[in-house]
């Protein structure tokens, strides 16, 4: 948990490893960001799909890949909000002999904006993600000039 009255948002991401293994790349990077503070880990979990669809969850030291120290750094993060029915889930959504990890994070980043807003007597009305393809495309459809400003009447 944060170190502040008022959380970061907390976020999800959801990763297939079609081969069955990882790189383990990504969790350097991750490393970097936790270290830096921006955000903090509070869910790791992994799932395998086997070839005849039987879904095992994997413990961390048992992640296949190629430095299982960069995903050992978060064995015990646990904060209950990924659940069973959260790997069922995404589970379904991998491919037999896929691996999947599941991390929830909080953007430890936010977290003073956010406690400023309420310490101000503001009101958060709402957060919310915009997925990255609808980002995309719009900044496409903007660069090629296919979108107009709006105009006050």
């Amino acid at each position: 948990m944060s170190e502040h009255d008022v959380l970061g948002p907390i976020d999800y991401l959801a990763v297939e490893f079609p081969t069955g293994r990882m790189t383990g790349s990504g969790f350097r990077l991750l490393r970097d960001v936790v270290d830096r503070g921006l955000v903090l880990v509070m869910d790791l979990e992994f799932v395998r799909k086997g070839i005849d669809g039987t879904v095992t969850r994997v413990p961390l030291e048992a992640v296949p890949q190629e430095n299982p120290a960069e995903v050992s750094d978060w064995a015990g993060s646990y904060s209950g909000l990924l659940d069973e029915d959260d790997l069922k889930e995404v589970s379904a959504a991998i491919a037999p002999g896929s691996l999947a990890g599941v991390l929830v994070y909080e953007n430890l980043w936010a977290a003073p904006v956010l406690q400023q807003i309420s310490d101000s007597g503001a009101v958060l009305l709402a957060t919310g993600r915009i997925d990255a393809g609808d980002v995309m495309a719009a900044l496409e459809l903007n660069a090629a000039g296919k979108l107009q400003p709006r105009v006050a009447d």
